[in-house]
């Protein structure tokens, strides 16, 4: 039963800053606004339970609510809330603390806050900003992470990766160590520019004594121009960049729950970061990197790529929500925008026939093709050789047929 009396509050937590929305029983939004780093190895743990209990008053002031009143659930998706350990400190030191700010809170990372954002029953968010990072969340509530250890051992894909990858193969030319896959004048005045570089000894000095990882990242958006303008050499960094990010995916790939791949979308991935900004280039080598390496590696046939058209301060209040056991009304169609979908076409042998028929096709051609096809299809199902043995049975014994058509 719907309460309109019930008011529920999410907080997305960053770095630099923060978002809190406060929504009653029915859904609607009562206040949303800004607010400062809730990250508590940033700002340490009392002084981020202050912020949220600052922020939450401050959204009871917009909402013309009673600073007394205590939400009926307060979910919390900060950065820095990856382990289970310092999030329950965080959540008994806000009970303990400010015993009337919240009925129920639900303390996770902002990762999940992405995820239950978008999605209903869980997914993938996979982030692409100065760095990378992948979490997997379960319809059973298990999660599964990739990736997200910054950029001395990790961030594939991210803006820091491809800014290095590309000052990379600049000196691998220049040392004979490695060549070019593309000519590098165009990269090597993009990088030249960006640095203020007389010679390839001045960029030391930004990689060490004077290094910003910022820097660096800003070096992608100038990368991605050159690509718009044509350049191979900057097409073929970001289709590193996406391979690198879909195996972030392929990695996950062995923990995802059956019931994610079988959706009317299939596998959601929740996409965040400003990297995302330049899929046309990231698309070639995400397709391919997101094929299995080995056999422990499931394969994803059908994927949809979202991005978030609203705060996730809103998956945090679902998830809330969730917590006191009330359903809230929501509308996930709005949360996010699709920006891409992939669906393999699996060739059947009705499929063979139905297409041969709009062509007006002869009964016996059309015979002859689903025997072969038949056999190449069960082929992939039984295994490599029985393939071969049932497609080259069934295809000579009723006839020859055109072989799969890959889409």
């Amino acid at each position: 039963m719907v309460n309109a009396n019930l008011i529920f509050g999410g907080i997305e937590g960053g770095g630099t800053h923060s978002w809190i929305v406060l929504m009653d029983g029915r859904g609607e939004i009562l206040a949303e606004m800004e607010g400062p780093s809730t990250n508590h190895w940033l700002v340490g743990m009392l002084e981020c339970q202050n912020r949220i209990k600052q922020l939450v008053d401050d959204a009871k002031i917009q909402a013309e609510l009673p600073l007394d009143s205590t939400l009926e659930s307060l979910g919390l998706c900060l950065s820095g809330c990856e382990q289970e350990e310092s999030n329950n400190e965080m959540r008994m030191g806000l009970m303990k603390r400010f015993p009337s700010l919240a009925r129920n809170i639900v303390v996770a990372s902002d990762t999940v806050g992405s995820i239950a954002t978008a999605c209903a029953n869980g997914g993938v968010v996979l982030i692409s900003g100065t760095g990378s990072n992948s979490l997997l969340l379960n319809p059973d509530g298990s999660t599964f992470r990739c990736g997200g250890w910054g950029h001395m051992i990790g961030d594939e894909g991210g803006a820091y990766w491809i800014a290095a990858r590309a000052v990379k193969i600049l000196f691998d030319e220049d040392d004979n160590y490695q060549v070019s896959p593309h000519n590098t004048t165009k990269l090597r005045d993009i990088v030249y520019e960006h640095f203020e570089l007389k010679d390839r000894f001045g960029m030391l000095e930004h990689c060490y004594n004077s290094f910003q990882k910022a820097k660096f990242a800003k070096l992608t958006a100038k990368i991605s121009e050159g690509a718009s303008e044509g350049d191979l050499l900057c097409k073929h960094i970001f289709y590193e960049a996406g391979f690198k990010l879909a195996r972030h995916i392929t990695a996950l790939s062995r923990n995802i729950c059956q019931s994610l791949l079988l959706t009317e979308n299939g596998l959601n991935i929740v996409c965040s970061g400003s990297v995302w900004k330049s899929w046309d280039f990231l698309k070639p080598g995400f397709v391919a990197g997101i094929k299995p390496r080995n056999s422990e590696d499931k394969n994803i046939p059908k994927y949809t790529l979202l991005r978030l058209s609203i705060t996730s301060a809103l998956g945090a209040i679902y998830l809330g929500a969730k917590e006191a056991k009330y359903d809230l009304p929501r509308d996930y169609s709005k949360n996010s925008n699709r920006f891409y979908f992939h669906c393999e076409d699996i060739v059947t042998p009705n499929k063979v026939m139905e297409a041969m028929k709009k062509l007006d096709v002869t009964d016996m051609e059309i015979g002859h093709s689903a025997a072969f096809t038949n056999g190449h299809t069960n082929g992939h199902t039984n295994g490599h050789t029985n393939g071969h043995t049932n497609g080259e049975t069934n295809g000579h014994t009723n006839g020859r047929g055109s072989p799969d058509r890959e889409h």
